[in-house]
C-alpha cells in the first residue's frame, strides 16, 4: 500500500508479519524530516522501513543530490540502516553559447530561480508546525537485563498527535533511552502515554537486513494490551524505570 505525504510515497505492507506500526512510523518520520529540511526531492521518491532498515527508491538529479538525501536520512531517529536504491538521473543540461549578452544571462538566472522555487513548493515547504516537546529519558529491562536495540514507542491515551510523529526511542546497551519526536533526543509533547516495546534482532541474509522475531511478550507490542504508562510534563522528565516481565 502507498501513502502519499509531502509528495513522497510511504510504502507499507500491513499484512506482512515483519512490518509493524513502528516501521510505518519510522518511514513517516523520514518523510517529515526531509520535508522540514527544505531539500529538493524527486517526485517519485518512495520510503519504506522494516525494523529501522529504511529503503530509499527514486531518481536523484546528481550523485551529490543522492548523498544529501542519504545523509539526511541517517540523522533520523529510529533509522538503524539505509538501503540506498536511488538512481542518478541527470537533468537536461543546456550547453552555454560562445557568447551571451548580459540580459540573456539575467533571464537564465531568473528562470533557474523560478524552477528551484517550484521544486521547493512541490516538496511540501517547511511541513506542518511542530508541537512543543519536553526532554524525556528513562531505562528499561526485561527479566532484570537491559534489552539493547529494543524499539520503544509512546501512544497518547487521548488519541493521536495531529501532524506529529509518534514519539520513539531505541534502547542503548546499558538499557537507557532518550525519546524523540522530531529531531534526535528532542523529547515528547506533554501528556499521558501508553508505552509499547518490541525487541527484534536484525539479521543479514543475502545482502538484505531482515527483522527477526519479537523477543518480548506480545502484550507489550500493542497499546491496547500494554500496561505501561508514562506522563510527560513540561520541562525535563526522568521517567521511572520500566521493568518488563514474562
Amino acid at each position: 500500500m502507498f501513502i502519499r505525504q509531502l509528495g513522497i510515497s510511504i510504502v507499507t505492507t500491513p499484512s506482512a508479519p515483519s512490518v509493524t506500526d513502528g516501521d510505518a512510523d519510522v518511514a513517516r518520520r523520514v518523510v517529515l524530516f526531509l520535508g522540514q529540511r527544505h531539500l529538493v526531492l524527486p517526485k517519485n521518491l518512495s520510503v519504506s522501513a522494516q525494523r529501522g532498515v529504511v529503503t530509499l527508491r527514486g531518481s536523484a538529479s546528481t550523485f551529490h543530490h543522492r548523498q544529501l538525501l542519504v545523509s539526511a536520512v541517517q540523522r533520523v531517529a529510529g533509522v538503524v540502516q539505509i538501503v540506498d536504491e536511488l538512481q542518478v538521473t541527470p537533468t537536461l543540461v543546456v550547453k552555454p553559447r560562445s557568447y551571451s549578452p548580459p540580459h540573456t544571462l539575467l533571464s537564465a538566472a531568473s528562470v533557474l530561480a523560478v524552477i528551484i522555487a517550484v521544486l521547493l513548493a512541490g516538496c511540501g515547504g517547511s511541513g506542518p508546525p511542530r508541537i512543543p516537546t519536553h526532554s524525556a529519558k528513562g531505562a528499561v529491562t526485561y527479566q532484570g537485563q537491559p534489552i539493547a536495540g529494543a524499539f520503544l514507542a509512546l501512544h497518547p491515551k487521548s488519541g493521536s498527535l495531529e501532524n506529529a510523529p509518534t514519539p520513539t526511542a531505541v534502547v542503548q546497551p546499558d538499557g537507557t533511552f532518550t525519546l524523540t519526536t522530531y529531531d534526535a533526543g528532542d523529547g515528547v509533547p506533554a501528556g499521558e502515554y501508553v508505552v509499547t516495546l518490541q525487541w527484534r534482532k536484525v539479521t543479514k541474509s543475502g545482502g538484505e537486513f531482515l527483522p527477526g522475531p519479537n523477543l518480548l511478550p506480545a502484550r507489550y507490542s500493542r497499546p491496547e494490551t500494554s500496561d505501561i504508562t508514562v506522563r510527560i510534563a513540561a520541562g525535563q522528565n526522568e521517567l521511572p524505570p520500566i521493568s518488563l516481565r514474562r
